[in-house]
């Protein structure tokens, strides 16, 4: 029977302190699903991404060749064992200068069921035969494509020539594990200098003599997750292992190519010299027509002027004799015009040879790329974004946690206070200690078990889903992968049971070991003690009752005061943070594309092209926005480091040092001090300096492509937040490497911005000059940020929401203790004649005063939180912008106060129900 009893103290227990209860329950599920489902978020967005790349087979290498590749090619890679799968196929980008539109034409062979890069199809389906077509899926957005349109991909004669159907029926509509980002295709040498969308048709619908590109899967592969440094290492390892297989090749090939160009020229020389010899003949015999036409002439002049025309037979033959002349000089002539032509045909031939065997000799050794899945549009960039949001979760949840488990703690602590009472009755009635303790377990494991249980089906299903479907705006990947990870639920078991259980259990030791009498009679109030503002008579005299009520009650129980000030400051510090990374991640699209970069296109140049250069400053001159241009030499450099990855750096070096400050901003980020280049030293970008721990004076050194070391002097570093920068003087570059440097880029600014349309129509037209080759407007750069900022912002929202819940229940958790805590004073106060009202304000000056102090003191740790947060999310080729908008702050304090608000209105009416009598006689 007493067990019984005591049992169902343990479930009233529960029902009477329903609030208490469910406060706790939430604020440990709400620690735990934040915990586990942010932490989880970029595991499960690679663990995603790799089961996609898997089931679609996507390629691991890939080869191309600037003169093709052939059956020898696949030969060479069926001998290494270590390769997989090797398919060979066909490409071709198309320019539709119609509506400015460029596509990439790939092939696709129906009869394959484990092909590589497998599609997957939105709409309709894959082709079956000949004349049949798949566009990407952004062709509906941006051309209006439906199934069953016809679709034409010939432009010109040269297009023509790659394909065997020129007209194709559109059976579907799809998207490859190739392009898994929205925004981009890549870039390409045709039109305006980057791929819109692409199609696939079979490979029987093309035309080529050579494959144009070779993918490769591995072995050893099929099981490394990607993204991995073991994936990364293993990638390396067999493209070396291809540079090695291929590194005679090139001669090879070039062989090859001259020996089949050279059987046509021999046939061609054979045909010209047949040409000649029968010219020849063609001459001399012409010329002995020419003779005995004349001799015929000569005899008719001989009779005419001896008279012998006189007479009628002579003369009827002579007749005769003169048509037969005219009708041979006739002859003569039409036989010297095709002679003539003839003649002409076999010299425009012999030019035509001369070209052809110039050019064969001219012709340099085909170039082997080999290339991995990182230069696939999207990939490396989606590893990137799902490191920001792993980062974020090295820190953000456990402050989180942290919090939400004070809390805990705090109330806990307070519940076992609160039962003294009961505890000695228990004792006094024969229970023993551990019968008692059961209770308060009991409890604590109840709302441990069920909030975290809750926390993490909520986390691991809600976070991860949210967040990805936010990413899913910029890439096309299926749904996400929802992985449990025991590691984090243990973590958060182990968390949540020492902050209810074990904090229970420590409380529970003190009270336990008490005797009865002691335990079932209240503590001795606070003794009241002058507090410092006291002796500030000048002050305290000028304080009414409440006010000064209210100042002793804050000092007076200084734990609640520090506790309600923390509690407050911890989440106000969470919402500042969220705001915050919202703050420095926008401001990095309109300072770096806006203050710094104030050029609006890149033009790419091949130096070894110069005769168009009056053609392309033509199109420039054409183009009423145009307003200048800044040709730059730019050099590719590696920095290394001791505790720093190596990072890729640009050696950026200007025509004009000093006009340069007209494209590039060059600028301290604190003090906004300007600077100039000089001669006897280079700018180096802020997050460069950072991570190499450099500063003005310094020395560093850089490497270039071809392992040549340089060392490097810094005059000054300026003020950048995408990818790394080293700008010097034309004078700087000869002293460091001797030789003038070869600009080969121009920096274009532009009046007025152009719209999208003007920029496609622009590039469009430079890329058709034969030494432009590539063309890239920063406004591609910058959208291309602002998506990944977009989907960013879904993730701070979140994190904002989560803090703004946390500092609800906090707020509640605290109050609702101050209330418990303080539940006589307050019945007496209403007995004394305060009206609700009044009561509740004697409640809330103190909460409004600790709410305030609370958000003061979070914005300093908000700013704190937010500062070691950008540290830890940063990627090395992004810095974030350390500034918090001032309005974070204020969005962050007004939330706060709005909980707080909430809170008390809860209160308010907690308090209008007090039973007074039956608090006042608690003691008896």
């Amino acid at each position: 029977m007493r067990k019984k009893s005591l049992r169902k103290t343990i479930f009233r227990e529960i029902w009477q302190s329903k609030s208490r209860f469910f406060s706790i329950l939430g604020i440990i599920m709400l620690g735990v699903s934040f915990y586990v489902g942010i932490k989880a978020t970029g595991p499960n967005m690679l663990d995603t991404v790799d089961k996609y790349y898997k089931k679609q087979s996507l390629m691991e290498a890939s080869i191309v060749s600037t003169m093709g590749l052939t059956e020898d090619d696949v030969a060479i890679l069926e001998k290494n064992k270590s390769i997989d799968k090797i398919q060979p196929g066909y490409d071709l980008d198309v320019n539709f200068e119609e509506d400015s539109r460029t596509i990439r034409v790939l092939s696709f062979d129906p009869s394959d069921k484990k092909a590589l890069n497998q599609l997957v199809v939105t709409e309709g389906r894959l082709p079956k035969k000949s004349g049949e077509i798949v566009l990407d899926q952004s062709a509906q957005t941006l051309d209006d494509y439906q199934i069953g349109d016809q679709y034409k991909l010939v432009t010109d004669k040269e297009t023509k020539d790659q394909f065997k159907v020129t007209s194709f029926e559109i059976v579907g509509f799809v998207y490859s594990p190739q392009y898994i980002e929205k925004t981009s295709r890549g870039r390409t040498n045709v039109g305006k200098g980057s791929i819109d969308y692409f199609a696939v048709i079979s490979e029987d619908d093309f035309e080529m003599e050579t494959y144009t590109t070779i993918y490769l899967t591995y072995r050893d592969l099929a099981k490394e997750i990607v993204y991995t440094d073991d994936y990364d290492d293993k990638i390396e390892d067999h493209l070396e292992q291809l540079e090695e297989d291929f590194s005679s090749r090139p001669q090879e090939r070039l062989a090859e190519i001259k020996k089949e160009a050279s059987e046509p020229i021999e046939e061609a020389k054979t045909k010209i010299s047949d040409g000649e010899q029968e010219l020849a003949t063609g001459k001399a015999q012409l010329a002995d027509e020419k003779d005995k036409l004349n001799a015929a002439q000569a005899q008719v002049d001989q009779a005419e002027q001896s008279g012998m025309t006189q007479l009628p037979e002579i003369a009827a033959q002579i007749e005769i004799s003169k048509k037969e002349i005219e009708e041979g000089k006739t002859k003569l002539a039409e036989a010297e015009t095709e002679l003539a032509e003839e003649e002409e045909k076999l010299l425009d031939a012999k030019s035509e040879l001369a070209e052809k065997e110039q050019e064969l000799a001219e012709l340099k050794l085909p170039e082997y790329l080999f290339s991995s899945r990182d230069d696939n549009p999207g990939y490396l960039e989606f590893s990137e974004n799902a490191d920001r949001i792993s980062s974020i979760a090295t820190v953000f949840p456990v402050f989180f946690f942290m919090i939400a488990a004070l809390v805990c703690l705090t109330t806990m602590t307070r519940m076992v206070e609160e039962k003294r009472g009961e505890i000695g009755t228990l004792k006094a009635l024969g229970y023993t200690n551990f019968e008692i303790s059961q209770k308060f377990v009991v409890y604590a494991t109840i709302t441990t078990i069920i909030g975290t249980v809750s926390g993490l089906v909520i986390g691991f299903n809600l976070f991860p889903r949210i967040i990805f479907d936010a990413y899913g705006a910029m890439y096309d990947l299926p749904t996400v992968e929802i992985t449990y990870y025991t590691s984090y639920a243990i973590q958060s078991f182990i968390v949540a049971i020492a902050c209810t259980l074990l904090s229970t259990l420590v409380v529970l030791r003190i009270d336990l070991f008490s005797k009865p009498a002691t335990l079932m009679r209240p503590k001795a109030p606070r003794a009241g003690k002058r507090i410092f503002l006291e002796r500030m008579t000048f002050i305290w005299k000028r304080l009414n009752f409440n006010h000064k009520v209210t100042a002793r009650n804050l000092f007076r129980y200084k734990q609640r005061m520090f506790m309600t000030v923390f509690g407050v400051a911890g989440c106000m510090a969470l919402m500042v943070t969220g705001f915050g990374i919202r703050d420095s991640i926008s401001d990095v699209v309109s300072i770096q594309y806006g203050k710094l970069w104030q050029y609006q296109a890149i033009v790419t140049k091949d130096e070894d092209e110069e005769t168009e250069e009056q053609v392309y400053k033509e199109i420039l001159a054409e183009e009423d926005a145009y307003d200048k241009k800044m040709a730059v030499a730019m050099k590719n450099f590696t920095m290394n480091g001791q505790d720093v990855l190596n990072q890729d750096v640009i050696f950026e070096v200007p025509e004009k040092a000093e006009e340069m400050d007209k494209f590039v901003l060059f600028n301290d980020r604190k003090s906004g001090e300007t600077y100039k280049m000089v001669d006897d030293g280079v700018l180096v970008t802020e997050k460069l300096a950072k991570l190499f721990d450099l500063s003005v004076g310094d020395t560093f050194e850089m490497t270039d492509d071809e392992d040549q070391t340089y060392e490097f002097k810094v005059a000054d570093i300026v003020e950048n937040y995408a990818m790394h920068y080293v700008y010097g003087t034309p004078a700087y570059y000869e002293k460091m490497f001797g030789e003038s440097p070869s600009y080969q880029t121009d920096l274009l600014i532009f009046n007025e911005k152009l719209t999208s349309k003007e920029e496609d129509v622009l590039s469009t037209k430079l890329m058709e000059v034969d030494n432009v080759l590539n063309v890239t407007f920063t406004s591609d750069a910058s959208k291309s940020m602002s998506d990944m900022i977009g989907s960013l912002n879904i993730v701070v929202w979140v994190l904002i929401i989560c803090a703004g819940l946390l500092a609800f229940i906090v707020l509640y958790n605290l109050t609702n203790i101050n209330v418990s805590e303080r539940i006589r004073e307050l019945s007496t106060i209403k007995v004394l004649g305060f009206y609700p009202n009044e009561v509740t304000m004697y409640v809330y000056r103190e909460n409004n005063i600790l709410t305030w102090l609370g958000i003061i003191v979070g914005m300093v740790l908000g700013k704190l939180l937010h500062t070691f947060v950008l540290q830890t999310a940063e990627v090395d080729m992004v810095m974030f912008s350390p500034t918090i908008h001032w309005e974070s702050f204020v969005y962050a304090g007004i939330l706060t106060l709005l909980f707080s608000g909430i809170v008390m209105y809860v209160m308010h009416r907690k308090l209008k129900n007090i039973d007074m009598i039956e608090a006042l006689k608690s003691n008896e």
